[in-house]
């Protein structure tokens, strides 16, 4: 489905979605709260539906002002007026982010406590974040971006592409929609590999090693994968990392053999287990979490120059994330 069809039907699903969620409130909220009373599973619906609700207000708003960018900047020739498009969609993407975060901080009352916040300064970054929640994605905005006056190119997976904004104001910045299916490996690495084209000092590049959410679910059926094949190595690995899926290094390899001179950040976290999906979150796995963050920095000098070296070291790192990560829960 090209953009054009694919937002015919997304933008006003989303219009929709978020007029009947509104004017429907004085239904669902104390139906809701009555099933969160009389079902355990269910404790969180009332918070889940106002976080829903949250959300498709971000969206709406979001793809009104992607709208308004375009009118004010996007019709405008000349290098200026480029920079100034990008600029303000980089606001507009860190806008969305924060709403997110504290809509989900005040009505879940999370609270979150970071570490290595030290080692987040200086110029822009290659990004390297643990992922296991459709909420984690929001937390190198929040706790990166928005705090150090940096910006972030993504690697995000195509299936992205069916949420509005991450669909239009994403593509108008320096992001990679990788197809995680195709069958031209060399092709998807080469275009995440471009994303450290022409770099500024201000931006660095995310990419999550995963390739996707982790779930125990997920981890189990790589492992069976693993048995299948005889890889006594990588399973040996895999079961000694509990939290975390083993990571598919195709794209981080890509990005560490084109980097033209930056660091690496790795970031581990805890507290959004078990929240893959929004229906995951009605038996009140967010509510009253502890969410603990963790960044360490990896000079540029340390980063081997042969690709082996550098496949040897990303298994080694991945090992240290699930040794922050056993650490973070312990702490509790």
């Amino acid at each position: 489905m090209n953009s054009i069809a694919r937002r015919l039907v997304t933008v006003p699903l989303i219009f929709l979605l978020t007029a009947i969620m509104t004017l429907s409130l004085p239904l669902w909220l104390p139906v809701s709260a009555l099933v969160g009373l009389l079902v355990p599973a269910a404790r969180s619906a009332p918070r889940v539906l106002a976080f829903l609700t949250a959300y498709l207000w971000c969206e709406t708003l979001g793809v009104v002002t992607a709208g308004w960018i375009w009118l004010r900047h996007g019709l405008v020739p000349g290098p200026g007026a480029r920079a100034a498009f990008e600029r303000a969609n980089f606001t507009l993407q860190f806008w969305w982010a924060n709403a997110l975060k504290r809509s989900a901080e005040t009505l879940f009352r999370l609270r979150f406590d970071v570490e290595g916040d030290e080692v987040l300064g200086g110029s822009g970054v290659i990004m390297l974040p643990r992922h296991c929640s459709f909420g984690d994605t929001v937390l190198p905005v929040v706790f990166y971006c928005l705090p150090h006056g940096r910006r972030l190119r993504y690697v995000l997976k195509k299936e992205l592409l069916f949420d509005p904004c991450l669909d239009i104001v994403g593509n108008r910045l320096p992001n990679y929609f990788a197809d995680r299916s195709s069958e031209n490996t060399a092709r998807e690495v080469e275009g995440i590999a471009r994303l450290l084209d022409e770099l500024p000092e201000d931006q660095g590049v995310l990419i999550y090693p995963e390739g996707t959410r982790f779930s125990p679910e997920k981890r189990a059926r790589i492992l069976d994968r693993l048995r299948e094949k005889g890889d006594g190595v990588a399973l040996a690995r895999a079961e000694a990392r509990p939290r975390l899926l083993p990571p598919r290094l195709g794209g981080s390899l890509g990005l560490l053999a084109a980097n033209p001179g930056r660091d690496l950040v790795f970031f581990a976290h805890t507290g959004f287990e078990n929240s893959a999906s929004f229906a995951q979150l009605f038996n009140g796995s967010w509510l009253d979490t502890q969410v603990r963050l963790k960044f360490w920095r990896v000079p540029f000098a340390e980063i081997p120059d042969d690709e082996d070296g550098r496949r040897a070291f990303l298994e080694a790192q991945w090992d240290r994330m699930s040794d922050e990560l056993e650490r973070l829960v312990a702490r509790g």
